[in-house]
């Protein structure tokens, strides 16, 4: 168990006592962990913001956070509790190497041939 990061409110703290207790986490993981755990207590203040007017500009703030929290969350590739299976790593996406070593096409290369004539 890591100790809690300081500066964290209490939806934080809970957010890093629930996964932090239950997983041993690395270090990128960690800083992961923590900046989700900061995204959840903006997401507290901006839910208390939001309750006072649901009309209010910071909707669109609450929703942008709520993603980032998401896809940090996402990103620990955390185990199923069931099944204790992690989910599929996929790696970063860009650009692709124009073609495949020893001159080999491939199916894409393929398609692109075949629809161009």
């Amino acid at each position: 168990m890591t100790a809690t990061p300081e500066g964290l409110g209490s939806g934080g703290s809970a957010l890093w006592s629930a996964i932090d207790d239950e997983h041993e986490l690395d270090a990128a993981q960690l800083v992961q962990l923590e900046e989700a755990c900061r995204a959840k207590d903006r997401l507290d203040v901006l839910d208390g913001l939001l309750r006072q007017s649901v009309e209010s500009p910071l909707l669109k703030d609450a929703n942008a956070t709520a993603n980032l929290m998401k896809q940090l969350l996402a990103a620990l590739r955390l185990p199923d509790p069931q099944t204790g299976k992690r989910p599929q790593y996929r790696g970063a996406r860009g650009a692709q190497k124009p073609s495949t070593p020893g001159g080999k096409v491939s199916s894409l290369d393929r398609a692109r041939a075949a629809k161009s004539g």
